[in-house]
C-alpha cells in the first residue's frame, strides 16, 4: 500500500482561482505547542482572503487533536493526516495536489507571521506581481542565511538569495506544481535543490526586505526522544539563532 493510500483527508473545500484566495500550506510533525503558536498567530494577523491547508506527518503527541479542532472552528480548510512521517518534501507535494490558486505560500510550524497593515500576505502578493523574474519570495527572518548580497546592496524591496528561503516562501502555484519538491533530498537540502531548479529556469529567489517574520529557534526543538530530525549543528548554524534575541511582536533585537 502506498503512502498516498494512507492519506486521510478530513476536510477539503476547493477554491477556484477566480475567488482570489491564496493557498497557505503548513506541514506539521510533533511540536504541538509550536504548531499552535504558529497557526493562531497566522489566523490573527492574516486578513487577505486565503485558504489554509495543513498536512500532518504522522504526529502522535496531540497535534492531530488540535488540528481537528481548528477544522471544526473553520480555521483550517483542508487537513490531511498521513499515517506516518514520509518526510517534509513528500508532505509538501501531497499538499500541492490540493491547491489551486495563483500563488501559494509554504511554511513550517515554527514561524510567526508579522503584524502589519496592510497585512503581510497582501504585501507579499504585491511584490510577487512587481517582480515576475522571481520564482520565490520569502519573508525576511530575524537572521538571514545564504544571502548572496550584503543588505545595503539589495534594492528597496527584495534581498537576493541563492536558495528558496524557508520562511513563508511564496511561489506561483503553476510553477511549483511543475517543478515539485525534491523528495530525494531531505529538509533544508531540498530547499537548495529547488533553488538550483529555479535558477536553471533563469528565475531569481529572495527575501522581502521589509516584511519581517520570526523564526522560532532555540536549543530545545521539542521533539520527543527517539524522533529523528535534521542536525541543528549542520543546518542552520545554531549559534546564529541562539545568540540573537528578537521580540517576536516588534521584531526588534533585544539587548
Amino acid at each position: 500500500m502506498t503512502a498516498t493510500d494512507q492519506e486521510i483527508k478530513y476536510h477539503e473545500n476547493v477554491v477556484s482561482n477566480d475567488q482570489g484566495k491564496t493557498d497557505l500550506v503548513m506541514v506539521s510533525y510533533f511540536r504541538k505547542d509550536l504548531t499552535q503558536k504558529t497557526l493562531e498567530r497566522l489566523i490573527e494577523v492574516t486578513k487577505t482572503p486565503h485558504r489554509l491547508t495543513v498536512v500532518d506527518n504522522g504526529s502522535d503527541d496531540k497535534t492531530k487533536d488540535y488540528l481537528m479542532n481548528m477544522v471544526r472552528f473553520g480555521h483550517i480548510q483542508n487537513l490531511i493526516i498521513l499515517d506516518r512521517n514520509y518526510g517534509l518534501e513528500y508532505a509538501r507535494n501531497t499538499a500541492l495536489r490540493h491547491i489551486h490558486s495563483k500563488y501559494c505560500v509554504f511554511f513550517d510550524n515554527d514561524l510567526l507571521a508579522p503584524r502589519l497593515e496592510p497585512d503581510w500576505l497582501s504585501q507579499q502578493i504585491v511584490l510577487m506581481e512587481k517582480y515576475p523574474e522571481y520564482g520565490c519570495l520569502a519573508l525576511r527572518p530575524q537572521v538571514l542565511v545564504g544571502a548572496v548580497e550584503h543588505l545595503e546592496e539589495a534594492n528597496e524591496d527584495v534581498i537576493p538569495n541563492n536558495h528558496v528561503g524557508a520562511t513563508f516562501m511564496m511561489f506561483p502555484t503553476v510553477l511549483l506544481k511543475e517543478v515539485g519538491w525534491s523528495e530525494d533530498f531531505t529538509n533544508r537540502v531540498a530547499d537548495w535543490r529547488l533553488g538550483d531548479i529555479l535558477k536553471e529556469k533563469s528565475l531569481k529567489m529572495g527575501w522581502c526586505r521589509n516584511i519581517r517574520c520570526y523564526h522560532i529557534f532555540g536549543k530545545n526543538w521539542s521533539y520527543p526522544e527517539g524522533v529523528e530530525h535534521f542536525h541543528r549543528e549542520i543546518w542552520p548554524p545554531a549559534e546564529n539563532y541562539d545568540n540573537i534575541k528578537v521580540d517576536p511582536d516588534t521584531l526588534i533585537p533585544l539587548s
